[in-house]
Order: structure tokens, then C-alpha cells, then sequence
């Protein structure tokens, strides 16, 4: 049962790994978090058309539509382009696991990211009512990108993002535990490296997250 990737993930993966690859149930599960996550880009998109107001009528319904739909294309091909990563990683650690079976393992362990994107939908909800954004009038590019930085340092958005970007972390966290699990279980790997192939690039993306945040924040949270 799925329910058993959260009280028991190696017997979980364990059991998986007795069975022909299958998509589905991941891709389901990728399909359902791409759709919460456009819930969170429809918003954002909503705000920035806000900003844009002045410029065109109806920018706003636009960019909202437009964010919505790239986010949902974005969590689609985030989870081919995590397999892809872990499957060349795991072939280097000398796995024995096809391209379509890692696609399986990285789909399961994005189920806590499901969770995040829950969160952070509510959290979206909660801030962006209350940022401050003005209208701008001018189509100077020069202009509009100022603007968009100053929107960014809005105080509610600012919180938002810090917070956002912890909880994401914290739950990345656990991708990588029921990657290591999952790999170990269905690649032929001993837990040393399964580790590191579920760890190398989460590692990496929290270090580019963090400093991304810092660069954001200007160091101070």
C-alpha cells in the first residue's frame, strides 16, 4: 500500500522492487503536486499582474494564467530532470536500476514535497493579501524591473519567501531519506552509496537554495 512509504519505506520500496516498473501511481502523485503548485503560481502570477495593472487591461487574469500553467510544466519536468540525476548517479555508484524504474523511486519520494506544496499554498493565500504592491504606468523595462524588485522586498513577501524556502528544505530532507531508501532497495546498491546518490543533488540544491535566499535577504533573515 502507498500508505506504507510513510510508516515503512524500505518494506515499501522493497516491495516495489518485487514488481515491473510502473509510472502511474508516480505520475499521479507528480500530476497532483504540479496542480496544487499551480494554485501557488496562479497567485503570485495574480500579484505581479497587479503591479502591471496600469499597462494593459486584463494583464492581470494574463500573468496569472500564464504563471499557473508554468508552474505546473515546471513540477512536471523537475521530477524528469531529478531521475535523470539520480539515474546517472546511481549508474556511476555502478546501480543496476533502469532509467524508468529510477523515474518510479524519485516520483514515491517526492510524496513529502506534496505535503510542502500543501503548505505553502496556504502560506501564499496568507501573504499575499497582505503585500503592498502599486501599479506602475511606465512600459520602460528599466522601470518595470525596479518595480519587480520592490516588490520582491515587500515585507509580507519577504517573510513569505524565507519561510517557504525553510519548509521546503525540511522536506527535501526527507526526499532524500526515501530516495536512499528506495535506490538501496530497487537498484542493487549498498546503503553507503544509495546515500550518496539521493544526498549528492539535494545537497546541492539546498546550498544553491540557501544562497539564493541569502543574496535575496541581503544575509539577514
Amino acid at each position: 500500500m502507498l500508505t506504507d512509504i510513510f510508516s515503512n519505506p524500505r518494506m515499501f520500496f522493497q516491495s516495489v522492487s518485487k514488481e515491473e516498473p510502473s509510472l502511474k501511481k508516480p505520475a499521479l502523485i507528480i500530476l497532483v503536486m504540479a496542480v496544487v503548485s499551480s494554485i501557488s503560481g496562479y497567485m503570485m502570477g495574480e500579484l505581479s499582474g497587479k503591479m502591471l495593472a496600469g499597462l494593459m487591461e486584463g494583464i492581470e487574469t494574463i500573468t496569472a494564467m500564464s504563471a499557473a500553467v508554468s508552474t505546473l510544466i515546471g513540477t512536471l519536468f523537475i521530477w524528469v530532470v531529478a531521475a535523470v540525476i539520480l539515474f546517472g548517479i546511481q549508474k556511476v555508484m555502478q546501480g543496476t536500476g533502469t532509467l524508468k524504474r529510477v523515474m518510479e523511486i524519485c516520483g514515491y519520494g517526492m510524496i513529502p514535497l506534496l505535503f510542502a506544496t500543501i503548505i505553502t499554498v496556504i502560506l501564499t493565500a496568507y501573504y499575499i493579501p497582505q503585500a503592498d504592491i502599486s501599479p506602475i504606468t511606465t512600459s520602460d523595462p528599466e522601470e518595470i524591473s525596479i518595480a519587480a524588485m520592490s516588490m520582491m522586498q515587500d515585507p509580507a513577501l519577504h517573510e513569505f519567501t524565507i519561510i517557504s524556502t525553510i519548509i521546503t528544505i525540511i522536506f527535501l530532507i526527507w526526499v532524500a531519506n526515501l530516495w536512499a531508501i528506495g535506490v538501496e532497495s530497487c537498484c542493487g546498491l549498498p546503503a553507503k552509496k544509495a546515500l550518496i546518490v539521493a544526498g549528492l543533488p539535494v545537497v546541492i540544491y539546498i546550498a544553491y537554495t540557501l544562497s539564493s535566499l541569502l543574496l535575496f535577504t541581503g544575509g539577514a533573515a
